[in-house]
């Protein structure tokens, strides 16, 4: 869009109500936007023609993560300014105004946007207390290494959904857990006054609860399973759960779910094969029916795990 109010305006739907002042020619302004909204997040990629400044005042209903994909902007929020890049990501919290100057020479930013009581419920969640008032976060975050470089894998994954909305990341099965990983990996990559709390010590869940959270994960792996829903399901903390699980079963919640589920594939596959369905589409979409949106990936895990293609299984199914 070329018209700097109409800009303002969507863009403000999405993220948050803002004064939008045009640094570079006005005839050549335009702006792009891509997002959606995904439950307790947004997320989008933003770009203008050249240079601009937005500024809000106190954000209030939620928290905000930009990353520029390309080139940096000056960034502010509350008292702290931050040079975005493509390896800092700039963070924002409700209690302050922010400041973001740049696309001097255009590109993309990425943003996600964290409805407040999201962030806080999961970190209380987390932490093992209460959450009382606004989250002091870091004004940055390191993406280069260690969790912010973690925690920016899961964040792109979701950008991708914004070039195909209408894609197999948009199923629940999918798209729920994944939120939930972006909200949970940025609580452990981000400063913030519940690190410690974080990574304390944690008691062991009872053999019993572990055992009816595997017996969930066997008997419905088709529901958009997260650890906060098992969790509360079997009456423990989510880190309880956690370490509980891993104590008992050598791996996490999640990736006992995804061992689950590529079973339910293979039998899939195997029952396709005598149904006489063609390779080619049967693959892809019991790939997606088990959340495995990744094809490539789906294909080496099935390998790892069966010695053998998703297609060879197809052909040699009798």
């Amino acid at each position: 869009m070329t018209e700097p109010d109409e800009a303002r305006e969507i863009c403000g739907r999405v993220y948050y109500p803002h004064r939008l002042t045009v640094l570079h020619e006005p005839s050549r302004f335009a702006m792009s936007l891509s997002a959606l909204n995904l439950g307790p997040v947004a997320v989008g990629l933003l770009g203008y023609a050249g240079e601009v400044r937005l500024e809000t005042e106190e954000l209030e209903t939620g928290y905000e993560v930009n990353v520029p994909l390309s080139g940096r902007l000056l960034t502010r929020s509350g008292p702290a300014e931050v040079y975005a890049t493509p390896g800092t990501a700039a963070l924002y919290r409700p209690d302050g105004r922010t400041r973001l100057q740049g696309w001097a020479d255009g590109g993309e930013l990425f943003g996600l946007k964290i409805a407040r009581p999201a962030l806080e419920a999961r970190l209380a969640e987390l932490a093992g207390r209460p959450v009382r008032g606004v989250v002091q976060l870091g004004p940055s975050l390191d993406l280069r290494s260690g969790p912010g470089r973690r925690w920016w894998a899961l964040a792109r994954a979701l950008s991708a959904l914004t070039a195909d909305p209408d894609g197999p990341l948009t199923q629940p099965m999918v798209v729920r857990p994944l939120v939930d990983s972006v909200l949970v990996a940025l609580l452990y990559a981000a400063d913030h006054p519940y690190r410690a709390a974080l990574t304390a010590p944690c008691p062991r869940a009872g053999t019993p609860a572990v055992s009816r959270a595997v017996d969930l994960l066997e008997a419905e792996p088709d529901l958009p399973w997260t650890v906060v829903d098992l969790a509360r399901r079997v009456g423990l903390s989510t880190r309880a759960l956690q370490y509980g699980f891993a104590a008992q079963t050598g791996r996490s919640p999640m990736a006992y779910l995804r061992q689950v589920r590529l079973r339910r594939a293979d039998a899939d596959l195997r029952a396709a094969a005598g149904a006489g369905v063609g390779a080619g589409r049967s693959v892809a979409s019991i790939a997606s029916r088990w959340g495995f949106t990744n094809f490539g990936r789906f294909a080496a895990a099935y390998r790892a795990r069966y010695g053998r293609t998703p297609s060879e299984t197809l052909r040699e199914a009798r």
